[in-house]
């Protein structure tokens, strides 16, 4: 079948010149052809009238939770309420304009399956499945200390029994762990190298995992053509993931000049999501908890310095969990935050031709290797929006999703505004 979008301004994920009144044509759910005139559209299924609006590729968010919509540890769900929520979560990203997510850690094989099947509705998934833990880690997701180790993977935890998350301390340990998610499907690895917010045993600034144990977990993914992803905030958690070869950093808030030039050297990625530089209200916390948020703010703008000083690479991700609706709110507007940090152009960049190169640290695991993400052009996958106003110009025009008028994925048209 033959699809043609007419009239179109069109922005290929990796130039700031727009290609005016362009003619895209789209055959078996890839772009064959973009030519700038008219064309007769004798032939065509269907004919697509952009109305000299913008173009897009469909957008990726490099750094969602799937199967974490809600606060599982509290209530004490079962591995099937978190997969039949995950199928709402997805659908709702798609319907927001994102044709593509890398979900950081959860339980998808289900859900990518029958998405890429066409039993469900959802953007493509690239999978880490479980994220990989220490014990006492980021990922060790136990609700209270006494949810012990019953005994080799089984646990009194509902949500390490799920396997969002698998701990593993010692270098065999990890590589098993790393090869069971290589097994059902990961396109890349996800390590907790630091410590976080949201688990109960490790402090912010905890260092995790040794660096034998990153290496073994980089080495087995290396052996499989693809890379490991890593939680972390502060330096002393980038530079050790740095040293065992960690390709992208996740968060990566308390960047420093010197960590800088390490990323620079090595060209590690970065998925600067705004995570706490959001604006969250303050009032009513305890002080140490207010005095931590701005500690992190303050982090945010000075990374964003480094990133600009030294040209990081960066994806756009947003780390999207927990309540479906407040995800709903951050999914979009964080790219007034990302124009706020990084401008309009390099913001809209980092979520579709940037993914399109990073994409390529997967190498012969990519899920999806009939077509290209995250570009426009020949070869590239049918996914693409049309958007009122140029993003280019102003990334904030995302952050209204009135403005996304038109949503296609596979050639198929989940919203038309036009």
């Amino acid at each position: 079948m033959r699809l043609l979008i007419k009239n179109a301004n069109v922005f290929d994920g990796k130039h700031a010149e727009l290609r005016h009144n362009a003619s895209i044509v789209i055959e078996d759910k890839l772009v064959t052809d973009i030519v700038d005139a008219a064309l007769p559209e004798d032939g065509f299924a269907a004919v697509y009238d952009a109305g000299y609006q913008t173009v897009i590729p469909g957008l990726t968010d490099a750094h969602v939770h799937l199967s974490i919509t809600g606060h599982s540890l509290s209530d004490g769900w079962r591995i099937d309420e978190k997969a039949v929520r995950s199928v709402r979560f997805a659908k709702e990203m798609l319907l927001r304009g994102f044709t593509t997510v890398r979900d950081a850690g959860g339980i998808t094989y289900g859900l990518k399956k029958n998405i890429d099947n066409g039993f469900l509705e959802g953007p493509r998934i690239l999978p880490s499945n479980a994220m990989i833990s220490q014990t006492s880690g980021h990922g060790d997701i136990r609700a209270s200390r006494a949810e012990e180790r019953i005994t080799d993977g089984i646990y009194a935890s509902a949500d390490l029994n799920s396997k969002i998350s698998v701990i593993a301390d010692g270098a065999d340990e990890v590589l098993r762990a790393v090869r069971e998610q290589l097994f059902l499907g990961a396109s890349q690895i996800k390590l907790m190298a630091g410590g976080g917010f949201s688990s109960a045993y490790d402090p912010i600034p905890t260092v995790q995992f040794t660096l034998e144990e990153m290496k073994a977990a980089v080495g087995a993914a290396a052996d499989y053509g693809t890379y490991v992803m890593a939680h972390l905030y502060t330096p002393q958690s980038m530079r050790r993931a740095a040293e065992a070869g960690v390709k992208c950093f996740e968060h990566a808030t308390l960047l420093d000049e010197e960590t800088a030039k390490i990323v620079a050297d090595k060209g590690i990625w970065l998925t600067p999501g705004p995570q706490l530089g959001r604006e969250y209200p303050l009032t009513g916390l305890p002080q140490a908890v207010v005095k931590l948020f701005e500690d992190f703010r303050q982090g945010e703008r000075r990374s964003a310095e480094w990133i600009d000083k030294y040209n990081l690479p960066i994806l756009y991700g947003t780390d999207v969990l927990g309540d479906i609706g407040k995800a709903a709110a951050i999914q979009l507007d964080d790219f007034r935050l990302y124009k706020a940090r990084f401008g309009s152009f390099r913001g809209l960049v980092a979520a579709t031709g940037n993914a399109h190169e990073m994409l390529k640290l997967s190498s012969f695991l990519n899920p999806y290797p009939e077509g290209k993400i995250g570009v426009l052009e020949e070869g590239a996958f049918a996914d693409l929006l049309i958007v009122r106003g140029n993003p280019v110009e102003d990334l904030a025009i995302l952050a209204d999703p009135d403005n996304i008028r038109f949503i296609m994925k596979d050639a198929a048209v989940y919203k038309n505004t036009l």
